[in-house]
């Protein structure tokens, strides 16, 4: 392999922020979409299936040459690298304005198919000329309730911009910029945070007040943007005629709603398993009682430091003993500068993974030399490989994926990487990372639960009141963290300030496919481990991108879940972990 880079090639994308093809591009994006609208906005062409095939063929050579929204997405990752980059702010909102403008042009081609009515749709679904579009055709006919004029879809997308988007970037900038004061050095906030669980208590715990200080302290802006935010998607979903808060998300993500109820459910009653995980973490930490600060507090040292080039090695060796193509892929993404892994002041907090059209995936990264950075790089190569394979395989119309098979992509991936781990540990360490594993299933399953419920509630308190004050966000934050946590850990109202930075909860429950996808890539993780072969398999799942429901692409790898006894397994699986963890902690005298 050729040298590392560690920070953003994008000159992948673009020579520089004044490279003159920006505006081409703009300038081509903003003519074939017009193109597209004068051929076919008064034209005939869901009449027969042989129109409709024609017009579904032409709108997808558009979605080529589009190829996502190339200016925008370049400014915007410029932006998460540097939220005082005034210059890649306002190109990222303009372009954004601008191709919102072109994109209208193509608002009726949607809304026309959705209003074929039922008796052509249930003709073009069986028609053989059709079959390669079916179910994209069948997520166009159950979405057709929900769409709104063409004018009004327009205006929505329009205001989307100043009504959410700008509000989250506002939020973003303000907790990027913030920095926290440790051992007397000026240090980014999200350095801070990810620090604090790796060290000695009382050093842990002062961190701790110190970042939840700077929390409350920008918590003003925070309340502000949460009740606009709220609002705003208050307004879509009467507008819409979506029932529940959440309901917009799980149709969009094309899971069935009862079955994520189920899900949510289960797990809520099921808390009785991550309250007894926090009773061995307390005599794990020698502790009676623990604090918020004390949640991922770490038990022991594991002395093997992971700094970027060691967790590479890691995630290559995982990545290749499930297929040497994952490997590779990983290869190019370290020699292609499409990793950018160092955390520094100015650049957002998190990690993620993304991409647009047939243009580079792009993972970012903050990487802070311990375990959990090198599970987060695993789970970010997870969603990268989801990517790479679907645009691979699929034509342009299947290539993204719901969020619900993105997160068991990036969950399998991540479980893949703790087993690659444990090879690198002593004995003596082998409880902390059985404790670690299981750490992250609590985290990944039952707070993400927690957080769906709080969610919940916070919708239903703002569409009742109307504002919410940051003083009761918090305290709803905190109730609802109680509740999955128990009475072995002290949970302060002032702990719920954790909403200030919590981004997901900007993404409207975003949260539940979490727990989904845990639960999902346990059962892939465990089939994989029993049989190798089943590599062709997940395989299969991670081609298939979005030209099945989640439900069906799983089913076709034999795993059920509309099934109840699905999700009740894997919180049994996870109860087994923590029944071993005790047996082990007895054992070692704690």
């Amino acid at each position: 392999m050729k040298n590392i880079k560690t920070t953003w090639n994008l000159g992948l994308l673009y020579k520089n922020e004044k490279d003159p093809q920006i505006e081409k591009d703009l300038k081509m994006i903003e003519r074939v979409c017009m193109d597209f609208e004068k051929k076919y906005k008064k034209a005939d062409f869901t009449s027969s299936a042989e129109k409709l095939l024609k017009a579904l063929e032409d709108r997808e050579e558009l979605r080529k040459k589009i190829n996502g929204s190339k200016p925008w997405w370049y400014f915007t990752l410029k932006n998460n690298l540097n939220a005082d980059d005034i210059f890649a702010q306002s190109h990222s909102t303009q372009y954004s304005q601008r191709l919102t403008g072109a994109f209208n042009k193509l608002t009726f081609f949607s809304i026309r198919i959705a209003q074929i009515v039922k008796t052509d749709q249930k003709k073009f679904l069986m028609d053989p000329i059709l079959q390669t579009y079916k179910y994209s055709l069948k997520r166009s006919f159950e979405a057709a309730k929900y769409k709104l004029s063409e004018g009004e879809e327009q205006i929505i997308d329009l205001l989307s911009e100043t009504s959410y988007t700008m509000w989250k970037s506002g939020q973003n900038k303000l907790l990027s910029s913030q920095v926290v004061v440790y051992e007397g050095k000026e240090i980014p906030i999200t350095k801070a945070v990810a620090l604090y669980p790796e060290l000695p208590k009382k050093e842990r715990r002062e961190l701790y007040l110190k970042i939840s200080s700077v929390l409350q302290s920008i918590a003003h802006f925070a309340e502000a943007e949460i009740n606009a935010v709220y609002n705003y998607k208050k307004v879509l979903d009467e507008r819409r005629g979506y029932n529940k808060p959440y309901s917009a998300t799980v149709i969009g993500n094309e899971n069935n709603e009862k079955s994520i109820e189920l899900l949510v459910d289960l797990v809520t009653k099921h808390f009785s398993i991550s309250q007894r995980y926090y009773k061995v973490h307390a005599k794990l930490l020698r502790e009676k009682k623990i604090l918020s600060a004390d949640r991922n507090a770490r038990i022991g040292d594991i002395h093997k430091k992971f700094d970027f080039l060691s967790a590479t090695t890691i995630v290559r060796s995982a990545l290749g003993n499930v297929d040497v193509k994952y490997a590779k892929i990983f290869d190019s993404f370290l020699e292609n500068g499409q990793i950018d892994v160092y955390p520094r002041k100015g650049k957002r907090g998190g990690a993620f993974c993304w991409k647009e059209g047939l243009l580079p995936t792009f993972v970012f990264l903050n990487h802070s030399d311990d375990i959990n950075s090198v599970e987060t790089l695993g789970h970010e190569m997870g969603h990268a490989i989801h990517w790479e394979l679907s645009q691979q395989t699929q034509p342009p119309r299947y290539r993204d994926f719901s969020t619900a098979t993105a997160e068991v992509a990036s969950t399998f991936f991540e479980q893949v990487t703790m087993s690659e781990i444990e090879k690198h540990l002593s004995e003596d360490e082998k409880i902390i990372f059985l404790h670690t594993k299981i750490k992250s299933d609590i985290m990944t399953i039952f707070q993400q639960v927690a957080g769906f419920n709080f969610e919940l509630q916070l919708h239903e308190k703002i569409r009742k009141e109307g504002f919410v004050s940051k003083e009761n966000i918090a305290s709803l934050l905190s109730k609802n963290f109680r509740a999955s946590t128990g009475n072995v850990m002290d949970i302060q109202d002032e702990d719920g300030y954790f909403f200030v930075r919590w981004s997901h909860i900007r993404n409207f429950f975003y949260v539940y496919t979490y727990a989904y996808g845990q639960l999902i890539s346990r059962a892939l993780f465990e089939n994989w481990k029993k049989d190798p072969g089943y590599a062709k398999k997940i395989e299969q799942f991670l081609s298939a991108g979005r030209s099945m429901s989640p439900e069906d692409i799983f089913k076709s790898i034999g795993i059920d879940t509309s099934d109840p006894a699905f999700f009740e397994a894997g919180l049994k699986g996870i109860e087994s972990d923590i029944k071993r963890l005790e047996i082990m902690a007895k054992k070692a005298g704690y």
